[in-house]
């Protein structure tokens, strides 16, 4: 058995299974694989105990070493009963995933939460935040998710769904599909506007990156445009950036938090030019004029955030 007690986290989400074996606050070993949620849940079920059994074999050690396993889901998930209670983007409703995975483990014990909240406890116990009880944890990737740290301990709030930051509303009056944050924020919606913008005639540098295909912009190719400080794509980056600021700055201002910790995909492709526009925006926003001093401040895990974060969860939950 390992001086250090192991555990294993997994990032579950619609398309890829990330997972690790976390000692201390390290990810010792890694392996991912697809997630093919068309092939039903249990199939997804197997997927991630052979990846989780794989890992531990590859690392030289028995599922006896393993003290327990931490997940986090897409979704609305009722953390206390380990049901996901519903997964769009898996097509799962009422799925006891925790008993469901503990029990192809041979009853090892399971940690369940949601994705981006095992994120925020990721930067909270090994990262960007670690040095506050409270916190915001902010995510811009596919989509914009939230996650929220208080005294110590995850905020779920009445209903389980605290922390939908990327779901409120910018701009009321706006069409469908261009009211919230996540619609204006998240990479996918970058990528349209820009996409549409170079379409109707406006210039950039991504349409040498991509080779005149816009379907493969990306993340790397943001960061790329970035680099060549892209007129373009830095007045998308900033129009998205504004709208994120002034949702962070509205939850900091009724919050008082004292901490915000930017993160995501596109965040790690971007770097702090990302980062120092939403940071931009929050001091303009933030009320009262103190809370300018707010840390706003990028995440240290990326996309090892879902992996430790939930093997800690675990460890911190099954003590």
């Amino acid at each position: 058995m390992p001086d250090t007690p192991l555990y294993l986290g997994v990032d579950l989400g619609g398309t890829n299974i990330q997972c690790g074996i976390v000692s201390g606050k390290q990810v010792t070993h890694r392996s991912s694989t697809k997630t093919k949620k068309d092939q039903g849940l249990d199939a997804v079920l197997e997927r991630i105990a052979k990846l989780l059994e794989g890992i531990v074999d590859d690392a030289g050690l028995k599922m006896s070493d393993i003290a327990g396993v931490g997940i986090g889901a897409p979704g609305v998930i009722d953390f206390d009963k380990g049901v996901v209670t519903l997964a769009v983007n898996l097509g799962w409703k009422d799925v006891p995933l925790g008993k469901l995975l503990s029990k192809r483990l041979d009853g090892m014990p399971v940690t369940l939460d949601n994705d981006v909240n095992v994120g925020a406890w990721g930067e909270y116990r090994a990262g960007a935040s670690e040095k506050f009880d409270s916190s915001l944890a902010v995510f811009i990737g596919t989509g914009i998710g939230g996650g929220l740290i208080f005294d110590g301990q995850l905020f779920h709030g009445h209903h389980m769904t605290a922390g939908e930051i990327g779901h409120t509303v910018y701009n009321p009056f706006g069409l469908t599909g261009r009211r919230t944050v996540e619609n204006i924020t998240s990479r996918t919606n970058l990528v349209q506007h820009l996409t549409q913008l170079i379409h109707t005639g406006h210039k950039s540098v991504v349409t040498e990156l991509v080779d005149g295909d816009l379907s493969k912009i990306r993340s790397k190719v943001l960061a790329k445009a970035v680099e060549k400080k892209d007129p373009l794509t830095l007045q998308v980056l900033q129009h998205g950036a504004d709208a994120l600021g002034v949702a962070i700055a509205n939850a900091v201002t009724l919050l008082s938090l004292p901490c915000v910790v930017v993160g995501g995909g596109l965040t790690e492709a971007v770097g702090e030019p990302i980062v120092e526009m939403v940071r931009a925006s929050f001091e303009q926003h933030v009320f009262p004029d103190a809370l300018r001093k707010v840390k706003v401040v990028p995440g240290k895990l990326f996309d090892d955030a879902g992996v430790v974060g939930a093997a800690l969860l675990a460890r911190d939950r099954q003590g």
